[in-house]
């Protein structure tokens, strides 16, 4: 499980970057200058923005995390009501996103000049400093030049965030069962312009929105954003002498696995598996409950989806995740229920083959079975230390890291 629910924070000695980190050079880089030296007069300011570019990043995972969760959940006829809070959420992504990006403007000014020099440069707009930077690039050191170029993901960025923030745009959300898709219209212009249409007048500019898959559109733009920010943090090294950041920060959180999701995200096509998942979401009822079962493109979740296809149902059971320190499942029970039986599996990441551990392994199975009326209890393993040591007629046992080899194996061993 993650240290905190969602900040960002210094890795303490030895702890390892987990599904629930997101490193981000910049702020890292930014935070080991700071504990360096954090009477220097630049210090507090600089740990402001280091924070504040963090924090924008935690609410874009927040964000995207429901984007993913109602996607996988639109298969299920029943979630349309979600539409409204799609839009609702993807308005504030681009709030978020556009943030994130006038951050990154105030810190390359804080850092690319001289004190006296930062008043000549607009410092809350990234829109205003790369106009400016296109404008009088004599005045900004070479490093930073690459503020200057054609940023088009930004341009559509900042002109989503001017027409929905200023131009009194809504956003539409639509889907097809499968991926969600988005458009964004003047909807007061365009209900004006159809009364223009139903009584002969002339109705002017076209009232129909271009849809857009949605998910593929704020993956490519934060993608983009991150990019920046990678690049600022190279330069600022440069320019400043700072040499290599630590790796020593990182955001943390409950969220922040969606972020890593969104950037390995690739659109569904449509099958009967999607059907599946949303059934399983529903009951997980939650984002962080389905994260914890490493929702949506984790190994126990693919295992667990490829059982559901098997049973043709759905868990009457599912225990949290239990893991170690180094986040590797110790244990994960689940039941099912076929041809009237209570079928039971006990997951995790390693099982161990000395007697001991073995022997734990057999108790642990008997109880779990006592304790539920299972009429079968099997475990399921991505690995075993030692596979010449198990013996199946000791303890009945799957091992495999392919998901759905190991759903597969574990529906025949338990149903056989």
């Amino acid at each position: 499980m993650p240290r905190a629910l969602g900040t960002f924070l210094k890795l303490r000695e030895n702890e390892k970057l987990t599904r629930y980190h997101y490193y981000l050079q910049l702020p890292d880089q930014l935070m080991d200058v700071v504990e360096r030296d954090p009477s220097a007069p630049q210090a507090e300011r600089i740990a402001e923005l280091a924070h504040s570019f963090a924090h924008d990043v935690l609410r874009l995972a927040v964000l995207a995390s429901r984007c993913l969760w109602y996607e996988a959940l639109t298969p299920d006829m029943s979630r349309s009501g979600d539409l409204p809070a799609v839009s609702t959420d993807l308005e504030s992504y681009f709030l978020f996103l556009k943030a994130a990006c006038d951050v990154l403007a105030e810190l390359a000014v804080e850092l690319a000049f001289e004190s006296r020099m930062r008043g000549q440069a607009p410092s809350g707009s990234f829109h205003d400093l790369t106009n400016w930077v296109r404008d009088n690039p004599a005045r900004i050191d070479s490093r930073f030049h690459f503020l200057a170029a054609e940023l088009d993901w930004f341009n559509e960025l900042h002109g989503i965030r001017t027409n929905l923030a200023h131009r009194g745009y809504d956003t539409l959300v639509y889907t097809n069962r499968v991926v969600l898709s988005f458009g964004i219209g003047p909807f007061g212009r365009i209900e004006t312009r159809i009364l223009r249409e139903k009584r002969g007048q002339p109705q002017g500019e076209s009232h129909k929105i271009t849809l857009t898959p949605l998910l593929p559109f704020i993956k490519r733009l934060t993608r983009a954003m991150l990019s920046v920010s990678d690049q600022l943090a190279v330069a600022v090294a440069a320019y400043r002498g700072l040499g290599a950041a630590s790796q020593s920060h990182a955001i943390c959180g409950v969220y922040v696995p969606a972020l890593h999701a969104l950037d390995s995200y690739e659109p569904p096509v449509e099958s009967p598996t999607l059907k599946i998942v949303a059934k399983c979401l529903r009951k997980c009822e939650d984002y962080v409950t389905a994260s914890a079962f490493a929702f949506p493109d984790g190994h126990w979740w693919q295992f667990l989806v490829g059982l559901m296809g098997h049973f043709g149902s759905i868990p009457v059971y599912l225990s949290q995740f239990e893991e170690d320190s180094a986040g590797a499942v110790v244990d994960w029970k689940i039941i099912f229920v076929a041809n009237g039986q209570r079928l039971g599996i006990v997951a995790l990441d390693q099982v161990n083959t000395d007697k001991t551990s073995l022997e734990n392994s057999r108790h642990s199975l008997e109880q779990f079975g006592a304790n539920n009326q299972l009429a079968k209890a099997i475990l399921v393993s991505r690995s075993v230390n030692d596979p010449s040591g198990v013996s199946l007629t000791v303890l009945p046992l799957v091992f495999s890291d392919q998901p759905a080899d190991a759903a597969f194996k574990a529906f025949e061993l338990l149903t056989k």
